[in-house]
């Protein structure tokens, strides 16, 4: 069979409208991927500089924070020294007492020392010594599995 010029004419403009098709398809989808991929670089690149804001944001009112901290600290300490009590002192009408100024009350039937019990001394068990050097060896370390069970640590 001979094909005529015409038809391989048309079958010729028919695979390049396919090719054509093909390749703006291709291209279609490249831009597509190139955009979806730009989108997706900008996002997270938007997420990154607002959180690195947050956390600068952040950080200055940390160091605001300590800073009014130390300052509250510093008057606390100058309102307890010892000159600014004195003067505080003088200044609602407080005086230095005298000798003479100072009571002391007696109150009858209080002991003058207290009593300290007596500590409870629990005897102490008596230990067997061991007659070997094996039995010794065994002894110890039976102690040291029953103190590592009761929680205690031995020396």
């Amino acid at each position: 069979m001979v094909r005529s010029s015409r038809e391989r004419r048309e079958q010729f403009k028919r695979l390049a409208r396919l090719t054509e098709a093909q390749a703006a398809l291709g291209w279609a989808i490249i831009l597509i991927l190139a955009t979806l991929l730009g989108t997706i670089y900008l996002l997270q690149t938007s997420r990154i500089a607002t959180t690195g804001r947050q956390i600068q944001l952040n950080q200055e009112e940390l160091d605001n924070m300590r800073r009014e901290n130390s300052d509250l600290e510093k008057r606390i300490a100058e309102a307890q020294s010892l000159d600014r009590l004195q003067s505080e002192a003088r200044r609602l009408g407080f005086v230095p007492a005298r000798a003479d100024d100072i009571e002391y009350l007696v109150v009858p039937d209080f002991p003058a020392t207290a009593v300290i019990p007596e500590p409870i001394v629990e005897p102490t068990p008596e230990i067997e010594l061991p007659a070997t050097m094996q039995e010794a060896i065994l002894q110890t370390i039976q102690t040291r599995l029953n103190d590592l069970a009761r929680g205690e640590a031995g020396e």
